[in-house]
C-alpha cells in the first residue's frame, strides 16, 4: 500500500462521511485540519530546525492564517484535496447517508458525501491505535495525526474513551521529553466563529483547559460528523433480524454498502466506514409512521 503523507492521512479519515457540497461545523474543522497539516508538514520538513520557541513561533503564525481562512480558502483547499485523493481512487462521492432519510427522500432531496476506501480508511485508523499497544517511543507522525484528529473532532471515531486516558498518558510523557512534540499538542487550529455556529457551545468559554487531550471532541464529542436517520417500514409482526435485512435491503439501494458485524452479544450495521445500531422507532406527521431510526455507534 503507497505510504500516504500526513496531511493525506489526516484528509482520508476526516473528509470520510462529510457533506461533499455544504458547509458544515464538522467540515470546517476538517478542511482547518488539512491545512494545519500542510503547515506543521512544511515546518517539520525544514532541514534546518529552529529552537522550539521559535519554532512555536512559525508554527502559531502559520495556524492563525488557518483560522482566519475565508469560505472561498476552505473551498479551494477541500477542492484541491479531494481531486488529488480521487485521483488515488481513495476517496469517492457518494449519495449521503442522510439523504435515505424519510424527511429528505420523501421530498426528493439529492444530498452527496465523500467516502474514503475502506482498506485504506482502516489501515490509517489501525495505524493510529497502534499507540496503545506499542512500547516504544511515539513517533513524530502519530503525534501530529492524534493532534490533528483531536482539534477537528475525529477521536471518537478511532479511540474508545478508556483508551484515550491511555493515549495521552502516553503523548503526555512524550512531550515531556520532546518540546516539539509539546509545542505541536498545545496547539488549536479551530476557530471560535465555526463554534459560535454549534448549538453545543452554551457560554462555555474555558473549552481546552489540558491541552494534551481536551479538545473539541471530548467537549462536544460528536460533532454533527455523523447523523441519525429514520427509515419508514412496517416493523409489526417482524423480527430484530427482518428489521435489520430491511434496512440493508433499502441502505445498498441507496448506494451504501453494508455489513452486519457482531458486536457481542448485539448486532450492529457497518454502513460505508461508520457503525450503526438499528432501533424499532417511529415519527409523527399528520399519522404516526413506523420505522426504525439508524443511530451512530463511536467507540
Amino acid at each position: 500500500m503507497k505510504e500516504y503523507s500526513i496531511e493525506e492521512q489526516f484528509a482520508i479519515v476526516a473528509l470520510n462521511a462529510q457533506d461533499s457540497r455544504h458547509d458544515s461545523a464538522a467540515k470546517n474543522a476538517a478542511i482547518a485540519g488539512i491545512a494545519a497539516a500542510r503547515a506543521v508538514q512544511r515546518l517539520l520538513n525544514e532541514e534546518d530546525k529552529p529552537d522550539a520557541a521559535e519554532w512555536e513561533r512559525k508554527l502559531r503564525e502559520q495556524l492563525n492564517i488557518v483560522k482566519k481562512m475565508s469560505r472561498k480558502t476552505r473551498r479551494e483547499v477541500e477542492t484541491d484535496m479531494a481531486d488529488i485523493l480521487k485521483a488515488e481512487g481513495i476517496l469517492q462521492e457518494i449519495p449521503n447517508l442522510l439523504g435515505c432519510d424519510m424527511n429528505y427522500y420523501t421530498a426528493n432531496v439529492t444530498m452527496r458525501e465523500y467516502k474514503s476506501e475502506p482498506a485504506v480508511y482502516q489501515s490509517i485508523v489501525e495505524g493510529v491505535r497502534a499507540v496503545i499497544e506499542e512500547q516504544e517511543e511515539v513517533s513524530e507522525k502519530t503525534v501530529v495525526l492524534f493532534w490533528l484528529f483531536r482539534e477537528s473532532g475525529c477521536l471518537h471515531d478511532i479511540f474508545t474513551v478508556e483508551e484515550q486516558e491511555i493515549v495521552q498518558n502516553k503523548l503526555s510523557a512524550a512531550a515531556a521529553g520532546n518540546p516539539l512534540y509539546k509545542v505541536i499538542l498545545e496547539q488549536e487550529f479551530h476557530s471560535a466563529v465555526w463554534l459560535l455556529g454549534m448549538q453545543f457551545v452554551n457560554g462555555k468559554h474555558k473549552l481546552f483547559r489540558n491541552p494534551y487531550l481536551e479538545g473539541i471532541n471530548l467537549m462536544f464529542p460528536f460533532l454533527d460528523r455523523r447523523q441519525a436517520i429514520f427509515i419508514d417500514m412496517v416493523i409489526v409482526g417482524t423480527s430484530v433480524s427482518d428489521r435489520r435485512s430491511a434496512a440493508i435491503a433499502f441502505l445498498e439501494k441507496n448506494g451504501h454498502t453494508c455489513e452486519e458485524i457482531k458486536n457481542g452479544t448485539e448486532t450492529i450495521v457497518k454502513v460505508d466506514n461508520g457503525y450503526y445500531r438499528i432501533f424499532p422507532s417511529a415519527r409523527s406527521f399528520k399519522i404516526p409512521v413506523q420505522g426504525v431510526e439508524l443511530l451512530p455507534v463511536y467507540r
